[in-house]
């Protein structure tokens, strides 16, 4: 976006923030609203401070390659000012955790809300009122230079006293558009900024009753579709704590912050699709029928974590004991357990049954069904 026009730098005006775009988004610049993060101020050098300001409505890697830049121009003393509407798609709360996760020290983001007009045709004082809120978001200092991919940067720059940085405003370093990305998530997978991967990725849980084949199911489903699966965390902490105990309910607590974090973990590192071997599900009906109750923790944790998909097991194949089925040589859980736990909740699945290739082939097909489906941001909890 070209503008034009001039920014009297002393302007004092309170009038609604004007219009940009940078990379694609559209953002307004507010005056007066508060200071969401307060580290834009440590720091601060006598000379080559530098500033930013987007939407980051969908960061990218080229919102990377931007700050990156910026910073190793300005050795970190650079400011990043995100702007966020109401009717953003993805919360700008969000996106700022987004953006201070992946770049820590490098930069002091700040992130300022606002509902105000974004049209520049529609505000005479258009410039006026983006020197007077930058320069209130900058604490009255101007920068010394701007760092920008669209054209609008110039005149920014001149308008404050600063010098204009262009940063592959060609968009040859980093072969993409935010638009392009936006429109084809999954096409563009690696264009996305590594934090913001997990809030996109479909995510498929594998349940069902001990000896069923959950485990080598998950871990085929991953190594097809080229990511991780989530292994059994309550097996993992059992074999290696004391295999010889029943868990009690302090354990099945315990249990459940593990598979919370493992999914965490492991989501920063999936490729589109993540695969759980057993969810929080599997935790509660198991407790329910060794215990008596669930914890309450679990409990939140099924409420807040969505799949796009959960197989349930049938119990038809031959059982296995070990260690940890404690049923001795019959298995402890039931289909219907399952069934009944998913069905009081409200929570859908597909069954999945019969021989190990017709299991297997069944789930590749609900499997696919999901991953032909555009991949869209979800909250994570």
């Amino acid at each position: 976006m070209e503008v034009s026009g001039s920014i009297p730098l002393g302007s004092t005006r309170q009038k609604p923030p004007p219009r940009a775009i940078v990379r694609g988004f559209c953002f307004a610049i507010p005056t007066g609203t508060s200071r969401i993060s307060e580290q834009r101020l440590d720091n601060r050098g006598s000379m080559s401070s530098g500033f930013i300001i987007g939407g980051f409505r969908l960061p990218a890697r080229g919102h990377q390659h931007l700050i990156d830049f910026a910073s190793s121009f300005c050795a970190g003393d650079i400011d990043v000012m995100m702007c966020t509407r109401p009717e953003d798609a993805i919360p700008g709360e969000v996106r700022l955790r987004w953006l201070t996760d992946f770049f820590g020290a490098k930069a002091r983001i700040g992130r300022f809300h606002n509902s105000l007009p974004e049209d520049p045709a529609e505000t005479p004082d258009f410039w006026q009122l983006w020197n007077h809120a930058i320069l209130d978001f900058l604490g009255g200092r101007a920068p010394d230079f701007v760092f920008a991919s669209e054209s609008y940067g110039r005149r920014l720059a001149a308008d404050l006293g600063a010098r204009f940085v262009p940063v592959d405003p060609a968009r040859d370093s980093v072969p993409i558009s935010a638009r392009r990305l936006t429109a084809g998530v999954s096409e563009h997978w690696d264009m996305l900024l590594p934090t913001a991967r997990p809030s996109f990725l479909k995510r498929i849980a594998i349940i069902g009753p001990e000896s069923c084949g959950k485990t080598t199911l998950a871990r085929k489903l991953a190594a097809t579709y080229r990511t991780v699966h989530v292994p059994e965390w309550a097996r993992t902490y059992l074999e290696n704590v004391d295999p010889a105990k029943c868990p009690d309910l302090a354990d099945i607590e315990l249990i459940g912050a593990g598979h919370a974090a493992a999914e965490d973990a492991l989501a920063r590192q999936a490729n589109r699709a993540i695969f759980l071997d057993t969810d929080h599900i599997c935790t509660a009906v198991w407790s329910r029928i060794a215990l008596g109750e669930v914890p309450a923790f679990v409990d939140i944790e099924i409420r807040k974590r969505h799949y796009d998909l959960r197989l349930l097991l049938r119990d038809d194949v031959p059982f296995v004991p070990d260690i940890l089925r404690y049923g001795g040589n019959d298995r402890q859980l039931r289909f219907d357990h399952f069934v009944s736990e998913l069905e009081a909740r409200s929570l859908p699945f597909i069954v999945v049954e019969g021989g190990w290739p017709e299991r297997n082939a069944r789930a590749m097909v609900a499997v696919e069904d999901i991953m032909t489906q555009p991949l869209a941001y979800r909250a994570t909890g």
